[in-house]
């Protein structure tokens, strides 16, 4: 049997246990008093089995080719994620780290380290993202979920890159470069991102960048980290998947994973407040239908914990994939039956309403509303300097259609 330890920003809580036939098994110290690891991992004496530790912890990794690509360049399946979490636990997506067994009993007393890059550094490190996810390889322990190259760095306040030295040093932000199979991909995220925040959803601060060699890049500031605290706080969250106990391999709900409901469900039950957050999960909803965003699965939705009950986390991955003619329309999670984003009416709208019981009124009205404030942001944003692209353009036009056929 083999372990590593698990950290909650900075505090031991349990550890995550590999038996000797492969599968996982999450046992919380006896002495963890605090707040659960994930909805799906409630507090409790007991060891919690494979299932829900595979769908927690393998969470946390790359998906799809992502994934194989980093096992092959670290010598392991891509099966493996006890194998693949001992290699690059240090760093993950909220303030989970993992550690090997005999790491110590904790990491708050090691000092950060960085190790500074210049600009020709990163710029390799970008490009060879594709063959060397994560920087795999380079001694680093840095995780992420998403199927999407992309790489956690440290940035200081004059935008110059670190890459983390030990578990002790949180990443600040990730960066995601333009890949090459789909050409504008920068342009198209950046103004999803820009336009949801213009009609006021709560978004992840993103901008973009050009590394010294001409290759475009996404920088997103992590939510998932208090930037004003002194040394950098690690703040948790989980996706939805994560949450509902449904592995990464089953994202999607015609493969057997979350629908709409099941998210609703969680919302009602794990946040503090749902009567504020069910409102601004409807607005997201509709958001992905407008720009277009059929990949919009549970792994899309996350939960923030910061010293108080969950919240729906800040947006995130927002992209308009029938951008894309080679990508299906077939929606990750279908609205009121409607399984393809073409098919989605008003009429898919009080459907679902009635489905998770809301309010049809309101989904309608959100709907009337978010469709015209997305139309006239767009116009705007379309004539800005950042935006002032053929992409932008496309996807603008795509917005001010669906109120028309709304």
């Amino acid at each position: 049997m083999s372990e590593l330890f698990v950290y909650l920003a900075e505090r031991r809580v349990g550890r995550l246990l590999r038996k000797d036939n492969g599968n996982l098994q999450f046992r919380y110290d006896a002495d963890w008093s605090g707040p659960p690891l994930s909805y799906a991992l409630p507090l409790q004496p007991d060891a919690h089995p494979h299932a829900v530790a595979r769908a927690v912890f393998g969470g946390l990794l790359l998906e799809g080719e992502a994934r194989g690509v980093l096992a092959r360049a670290l010598g392991l399946s891509a099966t493996n994620d006890f194998g693949l979490l001992e290699e690059v636990g240090g760093d993950c997506a909220g303030a989970i780290t993992l550690l090997p067994g005999d790491a110590g009993p904790s990491i708050a007393a090691e000092p950060p380290l960085l190790r500074p890059l210049d600009d020709p550094a990163l710029d390799r490190l970008l490009r060879e993202l594709p063959q060397r996810p994560l920087a795999a390889g380079d001694g680093l322990r840095l995780s992420l979920a998403g199927a999407q190259p992309k790489l956690p760095v440290v940035l200081d306040d004059d935008g110059r890159a670190a890459l983390p030295g030990n578990a002790a040093t949180p990443t600040t932000h990730i960066l995601k470069p333009e890949p090459e199979r789909f050409p504008g991909l920068v342009a198209n995220e950046s103004f999803c991102m820009a336009l949801a925040r213009a009609c006021g959803l709560v978004v992840a601060e993103t901008r973009t960048t050009v590394s010294s060699s001409g290759l475009h890049v996404l920088v997103v500031e992590r939510y998932d980290r208090d930037l004003t605290s002194e040394p950098i706080r690690r703040l948790h969250q989980e996706d939805l998947c994560q949450a509902l106990g449904v592995p990464s391999d089953r994202k999607y709900q015609a493969e057997g994973g979350p629908g709409i409901g099941d998210v609703v469900g969680v919302i009602r039950q794990a946040t503090g407040v749902p009567a504020q957050e069910l409102p601004r999960l409807v607005r997201a909803l509709i958001f992905n239908w407008l720009i277009g965003n059929c990949d919009a699965h549970a792994k899309n939705y996350s939960l923030l914990y910061d010293a108080g009950p969950a919240t729906l986390a800040p947006l995130y991955d927002l992209v308009s994939t029938v951008a894309y003619p080679q990508l299906t329309t077939r929606l990750a999670m279908s609205i009121g039956g409607a399984t393809r984003h073409e098919q989605v009416d008003r009429a898919a709208w009080e459907q679902l309403a009635r489905d998770v019981g809301v309010r049809p009124a309101f989904v309608t009205r959100t709907l009337d509303e978010l469709l015209a404030r997305a139309e006239t942001e767009a116009g705007r944003l379309v004539r800005t300097a950042p935006h002032d692209n053929p992409v932008a353009r496309r996807i603008a036009e795509r917005v001010a259609a669906a109120r028309l056929a709304a």
